[in-house]
Parts: C-alpha cells; structure tokens; sequence
C-alpha cells in the first residue's frame, strides 16, 4: 500500500553542504542575502530551477496563502511546563528541503514538496533542563520529550496549484516578470488578510503593524527585538538606516545566518587493495585501526605525562582521531563516516544527509534484530545512547510511557521512515557570522603546512601514550596538575571541531558576540521522519498549522 523511496544499495546517501550566500552579489555584512538570490526556496516561480534548500534565515512558504496560523510557532518540549507554562518558546527556522515524491508515491499532489525544520533555542542548548547534573545521558522518556523541541513541517502541490505556473522555466509566460502568485504579499493583498504580511523577523504570518517601524509582525517580542536590533545597527554604521530595509540578521538574535543548501552524492569508501564499497562498521574498523587506540591496552606505556606535552597535543587537529568516541563503537562509527571521503574528496563539513524511506538492508535479519538493538545504516546516530526505541523493542520495554518511534502519521495511519538528518556541523553555519567563516577558512587554506596537519589520520604512538595516560590519570581520581583537567577539555573540544570539518569557538551555546555570533542551539544530530505516503492534497490541514503537516523528530543531545 505504502511505497518507499529507495534502498541504500540503489540510492546513495545525499550529503547536503552549505553555501554561504556572502559573495560579490550580497550585501557586504552578509545581510538579507537571500534577495539577492532569487532562486533560494521559493522565492523565484521558476520551480524548475530549484534545488536543494536553504540554511536559516526565514523560510520561504511554498504555500504562501495557507500559512500556519498558530504563530509564532512554539516548543512543545521541556520548556513547556519549565519556563512559559502552557506556552513554549519560540522556535528557530534551522532548515528547508525541496524534495518532491510523487514519483515515490502514488500521491500527484506531491509534485512539489518541501520540509521545514524549527527548534527551540531553550531545549536545544545544553545542558537541557531534564538533563542530569552531572551530565549523564538522559532517560529514553525524557529523551523523547526533549525531541518535542523540534517540529517539521511538510508542505506539497500538485502540478497545478494556485501558486506557480505549469512551466516552471518561465519561457511559455508572457507575463513571468509579473507573476507574484507564489508570494504572501500578493494573496495578502488580493484576499484582504493582513495576516499574510509576513513578520520581519521571523517571516510567519503576522498579528499586526507596528505605526513606529511601519513594518508587519507576528508579536511583539520580535517587534521589540526588531526595534532593539535597528537601533543598534544605528549605533554600529555610519550610513542611515533605510526603513524600506530589513535590518540585517546579524542584529537579530533569533534569527540565525543564513546560508544555500546545495547537495551531492556522498562518496563511496574504497580499501587500497579493491574497489569494494564499505559499511559503516567496515569503514570503522578501516579507517580507525590505525588512526585510533589500538585494541591493546597502552596505558602502561613508557610515557612520563608533563604538562607541557598536554599543552603541546591541545590543539593539534590529530587528536581528534583519538580523543572522541574511545568507548562508544556509534560515535567511531559516526567520525569515520564523516572521513569517508578521506583528503581527496573532504566531506567532513556536511550539514546534512538525506536517504528518503532506505528499506531495512538485507544484512540485518530478524535473528539480528532481537539482539541489542543492531546499529543501522541510517540513520547515523552519533551516540549509542539517546537514541528512540524501536518498534519491536518498545513493546518488549516495561516503561508504557514510551511510545513507538517514530510515530504513525497522524493524518492517513501511515507509517512513518527516516527520510534525512541534520547534523552538529550545521550550527557552524547558523550561528557564526560569514564574515567571521570568511575569515577563518582564508587563515585554514593560507597555509600549506596547515592544510598539510589538518588533513593528518593517524597520531604518532607517544601522542597515543600521553592521551590514554591523562585519560588513566582523570579516571583515577589522582592529584592533577593545575589547568590540567581544562588542557584536556580543549584537546577534546578541538578533536570534535578537527572531524567535523568546522570551528565553532562558543560550541553552539551561549550569546552573542562582537563577532556577529549567535547562540541558543546546540544538538548531536536531528533525525526526521515523514509519512512514507506523502499525504495530502495541498489543502488546508488545520486552522493552527495551515496547509503544513506535522511530521516526526529525534534530536540526539550533544556529547557530554
């Protein structure tokens, strides 16, 4: 009754990458860059030409009439009952995906079809207010409560709609220029709904205009943060502000950077020997037998451990590969997907990664299945904890308060499949200013000898021996050395950042800065699940979210 989409062995996994959008054709600060860029969403009626997505900023409606009208969206998560009562905090736009199914399905009405993903910046920064105070991994419940931080949204067209022209290269319309169909501006005008005066915030539906700024917004937190952002963006440049201007995002901190997301085929793992394509546990095995600890047991090396050699390795992008995931075979599985492409092809940088539906792959038999919980090829989780029970295995489980994952759609009673996942690499770009990303990759590929130790696998055995003996000295409880203890977490810190290809000074969490950065989110990886039949006509679903379904989430905590 239900068709999938693909089965990892005929579809790859597509790796989405993001595009800053700061470029000779955008403003110089890298503000309200993407009026620059036309064809980023939905912003252009040349659907032909649309590709990919987009990395916040505002979403771009591809139903700009039926917009939900529970605005601003809010959390559903822990924040809920902590912070707001009833009322949860208002959500962040991470994300939007053009990716249409009516070739997967036997719905027509998905010819077009985008996903929008939202988090809250008060569940999604760590530690979460259901976390344990020392940190420890949360409960599976509270897990899923936690996931209730994000939301997904999915909205889809036939063919012919009331939007956008049947052709969507534009050539066969006389009046293309013209056409403002795919706008809320122009059914804001056209049925008298003032409501579809965009915020200037956040770009949802909006409850009113403010006289003073003359601009449209959902409520007044964000007409206050507007007003706050436009005097400070005053204070900060010589030339006046125009008020037909939208103040650029680098003054709006609920706004996060945005970038275009651009996808390509993720590429395949080869050994030296043969062209044999590898699974996540081969590629582990592969690229950490040497890269990593070795399985003998070192912590007795004739290593005297000072100070200053844990000075020396903090830093050095090599510890990577030996200060993440030494006990956890997920996390070294997740890190040496990541180097899949090695130095030839680095994809380490990847935001996001996309396989629609994957049946369950022939190697994993039922007798598998039974055991504890098989690790699957997707999504890739980057912890063995954390992770939402499985169907099976939520039956068997005492904890009634679980239920299944992912859930059936709530609206046809189909199930629901991972369709693609969104990555810790991606704050990177939603939170740190271009400017500041400018500037770090032109310092990064300046240097040939900095390219030469970035791209570095595998550490020597005395940079071995000191990191496993500081790792014995910690567990111990022995008298440490002053600093110590914070030389480690910054060896830590920088291994992270090494193998996920980006920097993140605040790790995502925190304010702002002079820099232009932004806080508030942080997460291991966000896995999203949709209702494998597409559901849907189009047509309005509810009054509270519009024409745009809800669809399922897991968001997996971050490490420690």
């Amino acid at each position: 009754k239900y068709k999938t989409a693909c089965t990892m062995a005929d579809n790859p996994v597509q790796l989405g990458f993001a595009l800053p959008l700061h470029n000779n054709n955008s403003p110089d600060d890298g503000s309200n860059a993407s009026e620059c860029n036309p064809e980023l969403g939905h912003q252009s009626p040349h659907w032909s030409e649309w590709d990919g997505g987009k990395i916040g900023g505002c979403p771009s409606w591809l139903n700009p009439r039926d917009l939900p009208e529970a605005t601003p969206l809010r959390c559903r998560g822990p924040c809920c009952s902590i912070e707001h009562g009833k009322q949860g905090t208002t959500l962040r736009f991470i994300t939007q995906l053009y990716c249409p199914a009516d070739d997967v399905t036997e719905n027509e009405s998905a010819f077009h079809r985008s996903l929008y993903v939202f988090a809250c910046p008060t569940c999604c920064s760590a530690p979460t207010p259901i976390q344990e105070n020392d940190g420890s991994s949360i409960t599976p419940s509270a897990t899923h409560h936690l996931s209730q931080c994000i939301r997904v949204l999915r909205c889809q067209l036939p063919k012919h709609n009331d939007f956008y022209p049947t052709t969507g290269d534009g050539e066969s319309n006389d009046d293309d220029d013209e056409w403002t169909k795919h706008t809320s501006h122009h059914w804001a005008k056209s049925t008298n709904n003032d409501k579809l005066n965009l915020c200037a915030v956040c770009g949802h539906g909006s409850s009113g205009k403010c006289p003073k700024q003359k601009l449209w917004f959902c409520g007044p937190d964000h007409q206050k943060e507007c007003l706050r952002a436009s005097k400070q963006q005053q204070e900060n440049e010589d030339d006046d502000s125009n008020d037909d201007v939208l103040i650029p995002i680098k003054y709006l901190q609920s706004v996060c950077y945005e970038s275009e997301l651009v996808v390509e085929e993720e590429p395949t793992a080869t050994t030296d020997d043969n062209d044999t394509t590898l699974d996540n546990n081969d590629i582990a095995t592969t690229k950490y037998e040497n890269a990593l600890f070795p399985s003998k047991d070192i912590t007795d090396a004739d290593a005297d451990l000072e100070q200053s050699d844990l000075n020396a390795l903090t830093g050095n992008v090599s510890l990577a590969q030996a200060a993440t995931g030494v006990t956890d075979p997920t996390t070294l599985a997740f890190y040496a997907r990541m180097a899949i492409g090695g130095t030839e092809n680095d994809v380490r940088n990847q935001c996001l990664r996309y396989c629609r539906w994957p049946e369950p792959s022939e190697a994993t038999t039922t007798t598998q299945a039974d055991e504890e919980e098989e690790v699957e090829e997707v999504p890739l989780w980057l912890s063995s904890n954390d992770r939402p029970p499985s169907q099976s295995a939520t039956s068997e489980k005492t904890d009634s308060t679980i239920p299944p994952f992912p859930p059936p759609c709530q609206y046809c009673g189909a199930p629901r499949a991972f369709e693609f996942q969104i990555l810790p690499q991606m704050l990177h770009h939603l939170l740190q200013s271009p400017e500041n990303a400018d500037t770090t990759t032109a310092a990064n590929n300046g240097s040939d000898e900095s390219n030469e130790k970035s791209s570095r696998q595998v550490l020597t055995d005395s940079e071995m021996a000191i990191l496993m003996e500081a790792k014995s000295k910690i567990e111990s409880g022995m008298d440490l050395p002053e600093g110590f203890l914070e030389q480690h977490e910054a060896a830590l810190a920088n291994a992270r950042e090494a193998l996920l290809g980006v920097s993140n000074n605040n790790n995502g969490k925190g304010g702002s800065d002079e820099g232009g950065s932004k806080g508030g989110l942080d997460w291991g990886t966000i896995a999203v699940y949709t209702c494998t039949a597409s559901c849907g006509d189009g047509g309005v679903v509810s009054g509270e979210n519009g024409a745009y379904r809800e669809e399922a989430a897991w968001m997996q905590p971050p490490l420690d």
